[in-house]
């Protein structure tokens, strides 16, 4: 029994062996089995020779495809080189480019410019103090300044003073004084007095409100402008040689600055 047991094993095991070599062969065979045709249209049978000599020829035929793949790849990529530095910032190239160019030719007053206000810019609490008496001087000044124009303008009008946008009846054209600095100089002194309390205050709410302001009494003058004209005919010409509502002329607001101050005298 034992010896018949030793001489079975083995037999049985080339008997596998040899079974998973047919089913190998089987599998690949009709994927990769030669026809070869002979004078009289004979076919040539299969040996294992001839199957390992194509697969080899196969892993070849892949080998050269992938190499040419491999150096279109590599082409590509030197096609597209130019542009690879594309973006790229080297401290030696910004140098190179800091050197271009004749000294003083090159605007280099702006550039001092672009870095001075940055760095006020990221300093600007160091100024605040500074800042705030400044405000507060043109601030003032400034709604004097208003407060003047504008009582001057309401003494130059005299009994045609109304707060409607339609002149009255009996309303009479005035040209000199205040009017002769601004078409409205009570309407721009109210505005700037307004500003100027923007300034003393640095309050951004007040300072919105006074353009809204600015933007009512605009179409308000407007208005009153298309009823005057229909009053006297003149008031094209004088609209045509004075401001709307702001002063513009230095020597006219001197002359009225030293009216006003001969009044207080």
């Amino acid at each position: 029994a034992m010896s018949h047991a030793g001489v079975s094993m083995p037999l049985a095991a080339m008997v596998v062996m040899m079974m998973a070599q047919m089913s190998l062969v089987e599998a690949f065979a009709p994927a990769l089995q030669l026809h070869s045709r002979a004078a009289h249209g004979t076919q040539t049978n299969f040996n294992m020779g001839t199957f390992f000599q194509l697969r080899h020829s196969k892993t070849h035929a892949r080998r050269l495809q992938f190499a040419q793949l491999s150096m279109q790849s590599d082409d590509s990529s030197e096609k597209k080189s130019p542009d690879a530095n594309k973006g790229s910032i080297t401290l030696d190239k910004v140098m190179e480019n800091m050197k271009d160019g004749t000294p003083g030719e090159r605007g280099e007053l702006y550039v001092g410019l672009q870095f001075l206000l940055v760095f006020l810019v990221f300093n600007a609490p160091a100024f605040e103090e500074t800042f705030e008496s400044l405000s507060l001087i043109t601030g003032l000044a400034t709604v004097a300044f208003g407060l003047a124009i504008g009582g001057v303008g309401v003494l130059d009008l005299g009994d045609s003073l109304t707060p409607w946008p339609k002149p009255t009846s009996k309303n009479e054209l005035q040209t000199t004084g205040s009017f002769s600095l601004a078409r409205h100089p009570i309407y721009g002194g109210l505005l700037i007095g307004c500003f100027g309390l923007s300034l003393v205050s640095l309050s951004f709410p007040r300072l919105f409100f006074t353009i809204i302001l600015f933007l009512v009494l605009d179409v308000k003058a407007s208005l009153e402008e298309k009823w005057l004209a229909e009053v006297h005919p003149s008031y094209t010409e004088y609209q045509a040689s004075t401001p709307k509502l702001f002063p513009t002329d230095p020597t006219k607001i001197a002359a009225l600055v030293q009216q006003v101050s001969e009044s207080f005298k």
